[in-house]
């Protein structure tokens, strides 16, 4: 009774599958996969600002893409986290159009309240839609709202 065992050389051509030199090196894949989320960032983040015209969705104040003063610079923001969320990290409805002041406000909890922050945004997932933005003081107190 034969046994149908491979033979060496099938045992080898299982083993490389893939011919050498079609085999890229790793630090070739990551580098294309680093670029292809790099445009697809870059793509999220064109989109927003032009959805929200180049205004911060919170104050309408007009934004600029660089600059020093934190209330004239424009930054996306992701109102769901991204560690929350990471199927929406491109999704634009889930991008606003912040200030960098505000977007750091909006990390920020309140000193003397901490379950608040000093600068909340709510409304419904679909951030292209009208939005509430809070701002609140040290002790969590509402200070200002407004819907846009």
């Amino acid at each position: 009774m034969a046994l149908n065992l491979p033979s060496l050389n099938d045992r080898q051509r299982e083993r490389y599958a893939t011919p050498r030199h079609e085999i890229q090196p790793s630090a070739i894949t990551k580098d294309e996969r680093k670029k292809s989320k790099e445009a697809q960032g870059e793509a999220f983040r064109d989109a927003v600002w032009k959805r929200d015209k180049g205004r911060s969705r919170a104050t309408g104040q007009k934004l600029s893409k660089s600059g020093t003063n934190w209330d004239e610079i424009g930054e996306v923001d992701h109102v769901i986290n991204r560690s929350i969320a990471p199927d929406r990290v491109y999704d634009v409805t889930n991008g606003i159009l912040l200030s960098k002041r505000e977007n750091r406000l909006k990390k920020t909890p309140c000193p003397l309240a901490p379950e608040h922050h000093l600068f909340e945004v709510s409304g419904p997932d679909n951030r292209g839609e009208p939005q509430t933005f809070t701002w609140r003081d040290k002790a969590g107190t509402i200070t200002k709202t407004r819907v846009g």
